[in-house]
C-alpha cells in the first residue's frame, strides 16, 4: 500500500509532467491565454511578498537557483518551463515530497490542491498559510515581470 502522500506526490508530479505537454491547459484546469499582464503595483506588492517569504533563500537573489548552504537548492525560476497556472498552483500548495512549503492561506483543508477536493496536507507537507488568492497573485506578478520579463503566461 502506497503512502498518504503518493496520490498527492503522483497528482503533483503529472501537473509538471503533463503540463508541459498540454500547452494551453494549465494544473487548475485554467486556460493560460487568461492571464492579464501584471500592473506596476502587483509588481511591487508581489516584491514585498517575495522578501517577506524570503524566496531568495532557496531561488537566489535573481531568481536563478539556490547555491545556499543553509538552505534548499530552489530550481531556476528564470529558465523555468512551467506555466504561470502551474507556477502558481506549486507556490500555493508546496510541492509533497520536497522542501518546497504551501504558502496559501488554508492549502488543502479549504483550498484544493492539484486537482484534489479540500481535505489535510499529505504527510510531511509544510502549509506555511499566510498569503491570499491576491497577495499570492502578486507575488507570481512580480516573478512574472521579473524574472520572466513577462513571459511567464
Amino acid at each position: 500500500m502506497l503512502p498518504d502522500l503518493s496520490r498527492p506526490l503522483l497528482a503533483a508530479t503529472l501537473v509538471l509532467g503533463f503540463g508541459l505537454a498540454a500547452g494551453g491547459m494549465t494544473a487548475t484546469g485554467q486556460d493560460n491565454a487568461t492571464v492579464s499582464p501584471p500592473t506596476p503595483e502587483q509588481v511591487t506588492a508581489g516584491k514585498r511578498i517575495w522578501a517577506d517569504a524570503a524566496c531568495y533563500n532557496c531561488h537566489g537573489n535573481n531568481g536563478q537557483g539556490g547555491n545556499s548552504k543553509d538552505f534548499p537548492k530552489g530550481p531556476n525560476l528564470r529558465t523555468s518551463l512551467l506555466d504561470y497556472a502551474t507556477t502558481l498552483e506549486i507556490i500555493a500548495c508546496g510541492l509533497p515530497g520536497t522542501q518546497m512549503p504551501a504558502w496559501a492561506r488554508g492549502a488543502y483543508t479549504e483550498r484544493g490542491c492539484f486537482g484534489d477536493d479540500p481535505g489535510p496536507a499529505p504527510e510531511g507537507t509544510h502549509v506555511v498559510g499566510v498569503y491570499d488568492e491576491q497577495q499570492l497573485a502578486d507575488l507570481m506578478a512580480y516573478i512574472s515581470a521579473t524574472f520572466h520579463k513577462g513571459a511567464l503566461e
